[in-house]
């Protein structure tokens, strides 16, 4: 279906601007300011703001039924917007990487969204040859959970650098539960001390579960400029909120609500807080190199 939708409004820079964008062939081919006289079905969108699909950090997603698992995708992701997330496989040692790995597969077979896999490991179990089988599987993230500042004292972090380049995985901390925030907090700083001092791809703090990862974080996981933004030759995943209750600026939006319609890969796949289950819709990711656009 080829169309344009004009008059949206779209952060931009941090500037607020009215859009055009021309659809074409399953491809967005124009967006911007400019407004298009093409012969084409034409949706005045002044009443919306336009958002690229959203990208969510989702650990550990259930097992479920196909009817739980259909529920659970469509209230959790499809219906706030999120056309991506990243979730992860736990394993304590090396030799069930594989079949976990293929575990999670198989659990996300009927995803109606992409998504991208992590490794999650205990900080004792990082090691070099972790590192190569993530290279070799295409692993672009590992989830290091850490309990206590010794296990990252013992970690031989300059040989982790050597095994790492050139795919160089990107090192996200993790903590149990039993950990408390203050413990947490002094964790995190002897993170960010090693990881910065050696020079190797992290990021200094755990992802936020269930809502929007920033395009900051998108693009050190390698994940931009494939997902998290709308642009000529992109991708066409976006949603549309509607501007009511919204003051001046628009800076006050609340994108707590989920959006009026959303929109995957070219497909709508919820509309006024209705979802469009499309099982099996979603790919795996499979990031080539990560941190490119840092």
């Amino acid at each position: 279906m080829n169309y344009i939708i004009e008059n949206a409004l779209s952060l931009e820079d941090g500037q607020w601007m009215k859009v055009s964008m021309l659809v074409r062939n399953q491809e967005i081919r124009y967006f911007g300011s400019k407004s298009l006289n093409h012969s084409l079905i034409k949706m005045d969108a002044r009443s919306f703001i336009i958002m690229p699909s959203f990208i969510y950090f989702a650990p550990d997603t259930p097992d479920l039924p196909f009817k739980d698992f259909k529920v659970y995708f469509s209230d959790h992701f499809v219906k706030k917007g999120c056309g991506t997330i990243i979730t992860n496989f736990r394993i304590s040692r090396l030799n069930d990487f594989e079949k976990m790995l293929k575990l999670r597969r198989k659990t996300l077979l009927n995803s109606p969204i992409d998504f991208l896999l992590g490794v999650t490991v205990p900080a004792s179990m990082l090691n070099t040859s972790l590192i190569i089988k993530c290279k070799t599987e295409k692993i672009p993230i590992i989830f290091v959970e850490i309990s206590r500042i010794k296990e990252l004292e013992s970690i031989p972090w300059g040989w982790i650098k050597d095994a790492s380049f050139p795919y160089n995985p990107i090192f996200i901390p993790t903590f149990p539960t039993s950990v408390k925030a203050f413990r947490q907090k002094l964790l995190m700083k002897k993170w960010s001390s090693i990881l910065l001092n050696e020079k190797i791809p992290h990021l200094s703090q755990p992802l936020q579960l269930e809502q929007p990862l920033s395009t900051e974080i998108i693009k050190k996981i390698g994940l931009y400029p494939k997902k998290g933004i709308l642009k000529v030759g992109g991708e066409i995943s976006y949603n549309l909120y509607l501007k009511s209750n919204v003051e001046g600026s628009y800076k006050e939006t609340d994108y707590q609500s989920n959006p009026s319609i959303c929109v995957q890969k070219g497909k709508f796949v919820s509309i006024d807080g209705s979802s469009i289950f499309r099982p099996g819709y979603g790919d795996e990711i499979r990031i080539n190199k990560t941190s490119l656009f840092v």
